[in-house]
């Protein structure tokens, strides 16, 4: 009788797995460097992080509850690590996205982009509600929050989106917050992209970002050229001036200390700079992508910088390994420059 039970116990909760609607996925990367540039930091020092995220997706009909678990680098068996509140796993978002009608919503804590992300890539947003629908070729939406980002998304924003003849257009506006203007189109095989973000926010400084990429292909050659503009920048230990140190422009490997995850060759965030001014140009050689990056910068204000790169990656065996090598030139203040840092990674995405 127990063991008829037992079977019948198991069925059940096979026949449960079996029908729910229910997707793991998830990424991973373990990434290992050698800085010799970095804030304040003028002796050579190794790196080393990780992380691994997944996702945990469920759906009823046309709701969904998606929660994303993380760690933060560090796990049980590193003792030597001293801050242990890494050690173990986090949340690190969960939120719900459903339709009501002909309206999508979106509420919970979550990450979010506004524009090209040159001001506000994957910021946070937390007890937050999107709602948006389309209405011909337009899409309208609606966002607002209780205490998000500090980068001036939080609360209310109002959005539109959508073409005008062969370009793509988006406006999002936040009352007393920010503007923000995007345009993208492609002609003749060359794409052309305005990001603008107009800072109206009371009793700060305001500072206003302007992003200009255009790129191409010729032969077997991808290229990209890109300019970024802020009206202020602040140095590594700056905190008056929001920071934006996802945002990875060429794809560097040099600025943007939290894209990707984390970037251990990086030394500093675009909004340290006033001016960043770059080319890329990358190609398929064999069976590695090759991605060369030259920029010319102006950071904290006054000190002209430049800045070279060169990124190796290869699939190897369902990951993807990247090398890399960045200098920062002419540095004088804060980081230390005519130095260069190496890196290596591997990224899996499963």
């Amino acid at each position: 009788m127990r063991k008829q039970l037992l079977i019948a116990a198991v069925a059940a909760t096979m026949s449960v797995a079996a029908t729910a609607d229910i997707s793991i996925t998830g990424d991973a990367y373990i990434n290992f460097a050698k800085q010799k540039i970095g804030a304040a930091d003028t002796a050579n020092t190794n790196y080393d992080s990780q992380r691994i995220r997944l996702k945990v997706v469920g759906s009823a009909g046309d709701a969904k509850v998606t929660a994303v678990i993380r760690n933060d680098g560090a796990t049980r068996a590193n003792d030597i690590d001293i801050n242990s509140s890494k050690k173990g796993l986090h949340m690190d978002s969960l939120y719900l996205t459903t339709k009501v009608g002909p309206v999508n919503v979106k509420v919970g804590d979550y990450w979010g982009t506004i524009g090209l992300g040159a001001r506000s890539l994957d910021a946070a947003r937390s007890n937050a509600l999107s709602a948006s629908t389309k209405v011909g070729d337009w899409k309208l939406g609606l966002f607002t929050a209780d205490g998000s980002s500090d980068d001036g998304s939080d609360t209310t924003n109002v959005s539109v989106s959508g073409l005008l003849g062969p370009v793509s257009v988006g406006l999002v506006h936040n009352p007393g917050g920010f503007t923000n203007f995007t345009a993208k189109t492609t002609f003749n095989g060359i794409l052309f992209a305005v990001d603008k973000w107009n800072d109206k926010r009371r009793n700060i400084v305001h500072n206003d970002t302007t992003l200009i990429h255009i790129a191409g292909k010729v032969n077997h050659f991808t290229w990209d050229l890109a300019q970024i503009k802020n009206d202020q920048a602040s140095d590594i230990t700056d905190t008056s001036i929001v920071t934006n140190g996802k945002f990875a422009p060429l794809g560097s490997m040099l600025i943007g200390r939290s894209a990707r995850g984390g970037t251990a060759t990086a030394v500093a965030d675009v909004s340290h700079f006033s001016e960043i001014l770059g080319v890329a140009v990358s190609t398929k050689l064999a069976g590695n992508t090759v991605k060369a990056i030259y920029t010319k910068n102006t950071m904290f204000g006054n000190d002209k910088v430049t800045g070279t790169e060169l990124i190796v990656s290869r699939p190897l065996g369902g990951t993807t390994l990247t090398a890399n090598i960045a200098k920062l030139s002419d540095v004088n203040t804060i980081v230390n420059g005519n130095a260069t840092n190496t890196g290596l990674r591997l990224d899996v995405k499963f």
